[in-house]
Protein backbone atom coordinates (compact mmCIF):
# COMPACT_ATOMS: atom_id res chain seq x y z
CA UNK A 1 0.00 0.00 0.00
CA UNK A 2 1.40 3.51 -0.98
CA UNK A 3 1.40 6.84 0.53
CA UNK A 4 -0.94 9.26 -1.35
CA UNK A 5 -1.94 12.83 -0.05
CA UNK A 6 -4.39 14.89 -2.71
CA UNK A 7 -4.03 18.36 -3.89
CA UNK A 8 -7.50 20.14 -3.32
CA UNK A 9 -9.64 19.84 -0.17
CA UNK A 10 -12.30 20.70 -1.70
CA UNK A 11 -15.75 19.24 -3.75
CA UNK A 12 -13.23 17.75 -6.51
CA UNK A 13 -11.35 16.04 -3.50
CA UNK A 14 -14.08 14.85 -2.47
CA UNK A 15 -14.62 13.03 -5.52
CA UNK A 16 -11.08 11.97 -5.78
CA UNK A 17 -10.77 10.25 -2.62
CA UNK A 18 -14.51 8.23 -3.07
CA UNK A 19 -12.32 7.14 -6.11
CA UNK A 20 -9.66 6.14 -3.91
CA UNK A 21 -11.59 4.73 -1.54
CA UNK A 22 -13.44 2.80 -4.04
CA UNK A 23 -10.39 1.93 -5.46
CA UNK A 24 -9.21 0.58 -2.55
CA UNK A 25 -12.70 -1.25 -1.73
CA UNK A 26 -12.50 -3.28 -4.94
CA UNK A 27 -9.10 -4.44 -5.16
CA UNK A 28 -7.99 -7.66 -3.06
CA UNK A 29 -5.79 -5.78 -0.95
CA UNK A 30 -5.76 -2.11 -0.88
CA UNK A 31 -3.92 0.01 -2.95
CA UNK A 32 -3.55 3.48 -1.52
CA UNK A 33 -2.73 4.98 1.98
CA UNK A 34 -4.31 8.15 1.94
CA UNK A 35 -2.33 10.43 4.29
CA UNK A 36 -4.68 13.68 4.05
CA UNK A 37 -5.15 16.87 1.73
CA UNK A 38 -2.90 19.85 1.03
CA UNK A 39 -4.41 23.07 0.17
CA UNK A 40 -3.18 26.71 -0.75
CA UNK A 41 -6.22 28.06 1.36
CA UNK A 42 -4.91 29.55 4.65
CA UNK A 43 -8.13 28.57 6.13
CA UNK A 44 -7.31 24.88 5.21
CA UNK A 45 -3.75 24.45 6.47
CA UNK A 46 -4.54 22.17 9.58
CA UNK A 47 -7.59 20.30 10.94
CA UNK A 48 -9.13 17.25 9.11
CA UNK A 49 -11.24 17.35 5.48
CA UNK A 50 -13.54 14.42 4.98
CA UNK A 51 -11.93 12.57 7.86
CA UNK A 52 -8.14 12.97 6.84
CA UNK A 53 -5.77 15.68 7.94
CA UNK A 54 -5.05 18.66 6.65
CA UNK A 55 -1.32 18.75 5.48
CA UNK A 56 -0.90 22.83 5.13
CA UNK A 57 0.17 23.97 1.76
CA UNK A 58 1.50 22.01 -1.48
CA UNK A 59 4.86 22.27 -0.56
CA UNK A 60 4.63 21.57 2.83
CA UNK A 61 3.31 18.14 2.09
CA UNK A 62 5.70 17.48 -0.34
CA UNK A 63 8.16 18.40 2.51
CA UNK A 64 7.02 16.27 5.06
CA UNK A 65 6.06 13.27 2.89
CA UNK A 66 8.73 13.31 0.05
CA UNK A 67 8.00 9.54 -1.01
CA UNK A 68 4.39 9.98 -1.08
CA UNK A 69 2.50 9.99 -4.40
CA UNK A 70 0.48 13.13 -5.61
CA UNK A 71 -2.93 13.47 -6.93
CA UNK A 72 -3.94 17.24 -7.92
CA UNK A 73 -7.58 17.22 -7.55
CA UNK A 74 -8.37 20.80 -9.03
CA UNK A 75 -10.58 21.23 -11.68
CA UNK A 76 -9.20 24.70 -13.15
CA UNK A 77 -6.61 23.53 -15.96
CA UNK A 78 -4.24 26.30 -15.45
CA UNK A 79 -4.07 26.31 -12.01
CA UNK A 80 -3.76 22.09 -12.29
CA UNK A 81 -0.76 22.77 -14.78
CA UNK A 82 0.88 25.21 -12.11
CA UNK A 83 0.11 22.78 -9.00
CA UNK A 84 2.54 20.15 -10.98
CA UNK A 85 5.00 22.45 -11.96
CA UNK A 86 5.56 23.25 -8.10
CA UNK A 87 5.62 19.37 -7.19
CA UNK A 88 7.58 17.64 -9.90
CA UNK A 89 9.81 15.15 -8.67
CA UNK A 90 6.51 13.14 -7.11
CA UNK A 91 4.77 10.08 -8.23
CA UNK A 92 1.64 11.28 -9.72
CA UNK A 93 -0.71 8.52 -10.42
CA UNK A 94 -3.98 8.02 -12.42
CA UNK A 95 -7.17 7.13 -10.37
CA UNK A 96 -9.87 4.93 -12.62
CA UNK A 97 -13.23 4.67 -11.31
CA UNK A 98 -14.05 0.78 -10.74
CA UNK A 99 -17.28 1.54 -12.30
CA UNK A 100 -15.20 3.27 -15.23
CA UNK A 101 -15.37 1.33 -18.62
CA UNK A 102 -11.79 2.04 -20.16
CA UNK A 103 -10.81 -0.03 -23.10
CA UNK A 104 -7.67 -1.87 -22.61
CA UNK A 105 -6.17 -0.31 -26.18
CA UNK A 106 -6.48 3.24 -24.38
CA UNK A 107 -3.35 5.07 -23.49
CA UNK A 108 -3.20 7.06 -20.64
CA UNK A 109 -0.59 9.48 -18.83
CA UNK A 110 -0.10 10.08 -15.25
CA UNK A 111 -2.75 12.36 -13.06
CA UNK A 112 -5.35 11.68 -15.38
CA UNK A 113 -8.78 10.79 -13.53
CA UNK A 114 -11.76 8.63 -14.91
CA UNK A 115 -14.56 9.26 -13.26
CA UNK A 116 -17.97 7.13 -12.11
CA UNK A 117 -19.54 5.43 -15.13
CA UNK A 118 -17.08 6.39 -17.46
CA UNK A 119 -16.72 5.67 -20.83
CA UNK A 120 -13.78 5.17 -23.13
CA UNK A 121 -13.19 3.34 -26.48
CA UNK A 122 -10.76 1.53 -28.07
CA UNK A 123 -7.77 3.13 -29.81
CA UNK A 124 -7.70 6.36 -27.76
CA UNK A 125 -4.96 8.22 -26.55
CA UNK A 126 -5.66 10.49 -22.80
CA UNK A 127 -2.60 12.89 -22.12
CA UNK A 128 -1.25 14.15 -18.71
CA UNK A 129 -3.82 15.27 -15.72
CA UNK A 130 -6.77 14.89 -17.71
CA UNK A 131 -9.89 14.89 -16.22
CA UNK A 132 -12.53 12.72 -17.74
CA UNK A 133 -16.20 13.45 -15.20
CA UNK A 134 -18.56 11.18 -14.13
CA UNK A 135 -20.45 9.45 -17.11
CA UNK A 136 -18.32 11.36 -20.17
CA UNK A 137 -17.78 9.14 -23.27
CA UNK A 138 -14.72 9.33 -25.63
CA UNK A 139 -15.56 7.93 -28.86
CA UNK A 140 -13.20 5.14 -30.88
CA UNK A 141 -9.60 6.46 -31.48
CA UNK A 142 -10.36 10.03 -30.56
CA UNK A 143 -7.15 12.42 -28.54
CA UNK A 144 -7.51 13.85 -25.59
CA UNK A 145 -4.54 16.65 -24.76
CA UNK A 146 -2.79 17.37 -21.38
CA UNK A 147 -4.58 19.19 -18.93
CA UNK A 148 -7.98 18.80 -20.50
CA UNK A 149 -11.49 18.87 -18.49
CA UNK A 150 -14.36 16.90 -19.84
CA UNK A 151 -17.07 17.65 -17.63
CA UNK A 152 -20.17 15.10 -16.50
CA UNK A 153 -22.50 13.85 -19.49
CA UNK A 154 -19.84 15.02 -22.23
CA UNK A 155 -19.66 13.08 -25.32
CA UNK A 156 -16.67 12.76 -27.75
CA UNK A 157 -17.71 10.90 -31.09
CA UNK A 158 -15.13 9.09 -32.85
CA UNK A 159 -11.99 10.35 -34.31
CA UNK A 160 -12.53 13.70 -32.08
CA UNK A 161 -9.63 15.80 -31.09
CA UNK A 162 -9.34 17.88 -27.69
CA UNK A 163 -6.14 20.07 -27.50
CA UNK A 164 -4.43 20.54 -24.61
CA UNK A 165 -5.77 22.52 -21.93
CA UNK A 166 -9.41 22.28 -23.12
CA UNK A 167 -12.42 22.39 -21.07
CA UNK A 168 -15.85 20.44 -22.55
CA UNK A 169 -18.43 21.82 -20.35
CA UNK A 170 -21.31 19.40 -18.97
CA UNK A 171 -23.44 17.55 -21.55
CA UNK A 172 -21.24 19.60 -24.78
CA UNK A 173 -21.24 16.65 -27.58
CA UNK A 174 -19.24 16.63 -30.67
CA UNK A 175 -19.12 15.35 -34.15
CA UNK A 176 -17.48 12.55 -35.74
CA UNK A 177 -13.54 13.51 -36.12
CA UNK A 178 -13.99 17.10 -34.95
CA UNK A 179 -11.26 18.74 -33.56
CA UNK A 180 -11.31 21.68 -30.71
CA UNK A 181 -7.80 23.55 -30.18
CA UNK A 182 -5.52 23.98 -27.31
CA UNK A 183 -7.23 26.08 -24.99
CA UNK A 184 -10.64 26.50 -26.11
CA UNK A 185 -14.00 26.28 -23.99
CA UNK A 186 -16.95 24.76 -24.90
CA UNK A 187 -19.96 25.96 -23.43
CA UNK A 188 -22.27 23.41 -21.35
CA UNK A 189 -24.99 21.45 -24.00
CA UNK A 190 -23.02 23.02 -26.85
CA UNK A 191 -22.65 20.45 -30.22
CA UNK A 192 -19.00 20.71 -31.97
CA UNK A 193 -20.26 20.67 -35.26
CA UNK A 194 -16.97 22.34 -37.22
CA UNK A 195 -13.20 22.56 -36.03
CA UNK A 196 -13.05 24.99 -32.42
CA UNK A 197 -10.13 27.19 -32.98
CA UNK A 198 -7.28 27.57 -30.27
CA UNK A 199 -8.07 29.39 -27.36
CA UNK A 200 -11.60 30.51 -28.83
CA UNK A 201 -15.46 29.70 -26.74
CA UNK A 202 -17.94 27.72 -28.07
CA UNK A 203 -21.69 28.96 -26.82
CA UNK A 204 -25.15 28.07 -28.07
CA UNK A 205 -24.72 31.46 -28.98
CA UNK A 206 -21.66 31.30 -31.65
CA UNK A 207 -18.28 31.28 -31.16
CA UNK A 208 -16.11 33.70 -29.97
CA UNK A 209 -12.01 33.99 -30.62
CA UNK A 210 -9.69 34.12 -28.59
Amino acid sequence: MRDLFIVGAGGFGREAVWTVERINKAAQQPLWNVIGFADDAPGKASGNFEGYPLLGTPEKASKDNPGASVFIAVGDNKVRRQIYARLRGHDFPALIDPSAQVSPTTEFKHGTYIAVEAVVSVGTEIGKFVIINARAGVGHDSVVGDFANIAPGVSLSGHTRIGADVFMGTNSCTAPGMTVGDGATVACGTPVLKNVERGATLSPFGTLKA
